[in-house]
């Protein structure tokens, strides 16, 4: 068991340095995919690569998808900075022998926008409401008794007024479970895909030709992008449990193409399989905290709360909290809910 552990670590580890070796940032698009999703997961740090199983799997790890063994549907709700909020439907389902599906809509929008022109910088001419949107369709399967993988293929959206751009990506990943002490590692690489650019009325620009008076429509050009490639790999393990107590610990590492790379560590503690409370650390933010004053000493820190309870025999409910410090901008809530059928 061990060699095995050490050999798939192994191959992780060159995986991520090889592609680390092309890294590029300040370039992407669509960075909206890079806004974690789940209370659950915020609150142990950002980690939910192996941790997480169910609907909320889609956005960590494909793979862990399935081990649903019946519908689930997860709805998570984030109360952003400046007015901006993410809404996350997810669901997955078992489908005998075939494998496990799943179903997502992440939506980010961003409020309302004054317009403003040249001629009118104060505004006063109306206003734009600019999102973001992915679609995504899941496929997973257990390979074998310790090895699950999955695919997912998401639909990308962006507007922005009357320009808009759309593009295609997947993520794939795996999970093995060590069956030591509830060990499992796992590898996802996600948001690979084609180029994008924007297009729209909003690129068209009205002129007078000098020399003949007349009107002129001229469109201008957009540069491509990508999307915000990144690969992870990590590991939680089950490190105590009684009758009543559990605490489980996780870790991960995320090599990004488009963003500096972060570590993220999370421990969860469990009381009957019923009430839990989380803590974790994340270093995406530890360059947001400002020196001088010492505000955002806390950049990274991640808390929350859960509850997991049986309504009847084949009907449960999940609600979570996650609180995450992002630095200067301030604090994040997120309030995920979850229904298994």
């Amino acid at each position: 068991m061990l060699k095995k552990i050490l050999a798939i670590s192994l191959v992780l580890l060159y995986a991520t340095s090889v592609y680390a070796g092309g890294q590029k940032r300040g370039e992407a698009g669509f960075m909206f995919l890079k806004v974690p999703i789940g209370a659950r997961e915020v609150s142990m740090g950002s980690t939910g690569l192996t941790s997480t199983t169910g609907a909320n799997a889609i956005y960590w790890n494909p793979a862990n998808v399935s081990a649903v063994d019946r519908p689930t549907i997860s709805l998570s709700y984030l109360n952003h900075f400046a007015g901006i909020s993410s809404n996350y439907l997810a669901v997955a389902f078992p489908m005998s022998d075939v494998g496990s599906f799943g179903v997502t809509f992440n939506y980010l929008g961003y409020g309302d926008i004054q317009k403003t022109t040249e001629l009118q910088p104060d505004g006063g001419i109306g206003s734009y409401a600019p999102y973001d949107l992915a679609v995504g369709l899941t496929y997973s399967k257990q390979v074998t008794d310790r090895v699950s993988g999955g695919l997912t293929v998401k639909y990308l959206s962006q507007k922005i007024d009357l320009v808009q751009a759309s593009g295609v990506s997947f993520d794939f990943g795996f999970t093995y479970n060590t069956d030591f002490r509830g060990l499992k590692l796992g590898f996802v690489a996600s948001n690979l895909g084609t180029e994008s650019s924007f297009d729209g009325d909003g690129l068209v620009r009205e002129s007078t030709d000098p020399v003949t008076g007349d009107i002129q429509f001229r469109k201008f050009g957009s540069e491509p992008f990508e999307a915000p490639a990144a690969v992870a790999f990590g590991a939680s393990m089950e490190l105590y449990r009684n009758e009543q107590n559990s605490i489980t610990g996780s870790a991960e590492q995320n090599v990004n193409s488009f963003q500096a790379n972060r570590s993220n560590f999370g421990i969860e503690y469990g009381y009957n399989n019923m009430f839990f409370a989380r803590t974790g650390y994340t270093s995406t933010f530890q360059e947001g905290k400002d020196v001088k004053t010492g505000k955002s000493m806390y950049a990274g820190m991640t808390f929350g709360l859960g509850l997991d309870y049986k309504l009847t025999d084949n009907l449960g409910a999940t609600v979570d909290y996650g609180y995450l410090d992002v630095g200067q901008l301030g604090a994040t809530h997120r309030m995920t809910i979850g229904v298994k059928f």
